[in-house]
């Protein structure tokens, strides 16, 4: 991610970024209870070591905007302060939309554009505590705990949305509504897994990126997960995909070859300009699933997230499913 900085040398701007976020912090409530904040906690393990996190939880910032906002939405944490997207670059609905509107309803506010932290905003917000993925916290970890403690996450590559959403359960007592929503995630599972497991056995599946640049399969965005844990069969190169672990790229030429075995496809894309080339497109036409019918659009809203994307995915799906 892109962090905001004034135009300062390198060592210059990182300690005046320092001394003006603790500037900052110490103006706020989080501050005034940082000591017994220490000592009167939860303490958790995560990616970075042990985070104490305040028993009482007035508010929360998260940084990346994916996982760690469905998971302190999902939990019902007061969301204080996130990223957002560009104006007019998604036109799909968010699947944590009806969540963050409430959120928004009791205070939460936008704080800079998603790719590009700015630590002045997030300490002007004042938060009880920082909630976002280990990547993006690293760095500048120590600019940050001058705000508040930090409760790192992992991503589609490093852990499951169930494992981070009981890590900040577990550090925020939350414990007992976690539970829950993976209890109706696997009950959600269970129920369209047993309803179309026909459809899932005799046909084979594809979650599939298209943009200018080609087309990819990825085996852990969190939609490839959920079609997984449904028993999807997997065409020839999703699976590839997942015995390797990694995911594949294939230029625009390529798509027939990549992906015309896959009997569903769900059609992961961003800009609606391209989703309206491709319904005239030579080679997308082609595809046996568009042919048939079987192709739903996504978009990268259900790469990355946790409990509430998760069951979005499902409904996605589903969707297709039931074009068979």
């Amino acid at each position: 991610m892109k962090l905001t900085r004034t135009p300062l040398t390198r060592s210059l701007a990182a300690a005046v970024g320092i001394l003006t976020i603790t500037a900052l912090a110490a103006c706020s409530p989080t501050a005034e209870t940082a000591d017994s904040a220490a000592t009167e906690g939860r303490t958790v393990d995560t990616l970075l070591g042990e985070v104490t996190v305040p028993n009482e939880i007035e508010s929360v910032v998260v940084i990346e905007g994916r996982r760690d906002l469905d998971i302190v939405l999902s939990l019902g944490l007061p969301l204080a302060g996130y990223p957002y997207e560009e104006e007019g670059s998604l036109d799909l609905e968010s699947p944590v939309a009806a969540a963050l509107e409430e959120a928004k309803a009791n205070g939460a506010k936008e704080l800079f554009l998603a790719d590009e932290i700015n630590l002045e905003a997030i300490a002007e917000a004042a938060p009880t505590l920082i909630v976002s993925r280990v990547d993006d916290v690293e760095p500048i970890l120590d600019e940050l705990q001058a705000i508040a403690p930090v409760l790192p996450i992992g991503e589609q590559d490093v852990s499951t949305w169930q494992d981070d959403l009981l890590l900040v359960a577990e550090a925020t007592g939350t414990e007992e509504r976690a539970e829950e929503l993976i209890a109706d995630y696997d009950a959600r599972i269970e129920e369209v897994s047993t309803t179309y497991a026909t459809v899932l056995a005799d046909n084979t599946f594809a979650p599939v990126g298209i943009d200018d640049e080609g087309s990819q399969v990825r085996p852990n965005r969190l939609l490839s997960s959920v079609l997984r844990d449904l028993g999807g069969t997997p065409s020839v190169e999703f699976a590839a995909s997942i015995e390797s672990g990694e995911g594949g790229e294939f230029g625009p030429e390529q798509l027939v070859n990549a992906f015309g075995d896959a009997d569903g496809i769900i059609a992961l894309v961003n800009e609606p300009t391209i989703w309206e080339s491709l319904q005239t497109d030579a080679l997308f036409t082609q595809l046996s699933a568009v042919e048939n019918g079987h192709v739903i659009r996504s978009d990268k809203q259900t790469h990355e997230g946790a409990a509430l994307t998760a069951m979005h995915s499902i409904d996605v799906i589903e969707e297709l499913l039931q074009t068979f």
